[in-house]
């Protein structure tokens, strides 16, 4: 089992959380007294991720108070196997990708998402947060990544931005499309796809073999998007959380 004391997250969201990825091996019990330990440390908010197929984690812990939130794909797609389908890509026309560097661009792209336009992840579903506190950890979230390395992007309609994207450097061989999303959903119903192949697209356009990420189970379309476009699973976790006091 690791135990992660998830500091970011009292910034983001304004509470002690910590993270424990348990391993088939791992039981209740052992569960139970790391648990504890991070309570009396100060932890609030447990995120515990578990490897499938294990029958006395799957069943056993809503018995300790946790409740399931999505399952967590790893994927990764090779450069050799990146293949758009011709029904998504036939699409692509006038759409540009622009890196965007300048803080007033990094400062507008934070509002957008601080307004709220992801609503599917394990914090925006959970009634114990604010749709103000998701959009807040993802906006911090995307400021990690480009003060660590990672490239900020916008894809546009002509001169209209309608998404962006985040990418960072796993290893000299390896690049994560991090985070992506479109500003209205509802205005650029159908766009989302199109979204997701000019991340994929630049991707390759960095200096790598091959791009991993990971999908949740609460956006099964995206993990569509990339099977269609070559990508291999390479293993899922289950995620719960507990809300303590």
């Amino acid at each position: 089992m690791k135990t992660i004391h998830a500091t970011w997250e009292l910034e983001n969201l304004g509470i002690d959380t910590c993270e424990l990825l348990l391993e088939p091996r791992d039981t209740l019990q052992d569960l139970s007294q790391v648990e504890q330990d991070c309570i009396q440390k100060g932890a609030r908010y447990l995120v515990v991720k578990t490897p499938v197929n294990c029958s006395q984690l799957l069943f056993g812990l809503p018995s300790l108070g946790y409740t399931f939130v999505e399952t967590v794909f790893h994927v990764t797609i090779k450069r050799g196997d990146y293949a758009m389908p011709a029904t998504i890509a036939r699409f692509d026309r006038g759409l540009t990708v622009a890196e965007r560097t300048l803080p007033d661009d990094r400062e507008r792209i934070g509002r957008l998402i601080r307004d709220g336009i992801f609503t599917s992840d394990r914090v925006s579903i959970d009634p114990f947060f604010s749709h103000a506190q998701s959009g807040n950890r993802f906006a911090n979230w995307v400021d990690r990544i480009i003060a660590s390395g990672g490239k900020l992007y916008e894809v546009l309609q002509g001169a209209r931005p309608f998404g962006f994207f985040v990418v960072s450097r796993v290893d000299e061989d390896t690049v994560d499309p991090v985070l992506m999303g479109l500003y209205d959903e509802s205005r650029d119903r159908g766009m989302g796809a199109l979204l997701h192949k000019k991340t994929l697209d630049t991707c390759f356009a960095w200096d790598c073999k091959q791009l991993s990420s990971t999908i949740v189970s609460n956006n099964w379309k995206v993990l569509r998007v990339y099977m269609n476009a070559g990508a291999t699973l390479s293993s899922t976790l289950y995620t719960y959380v507990k809300h303590v006091g």
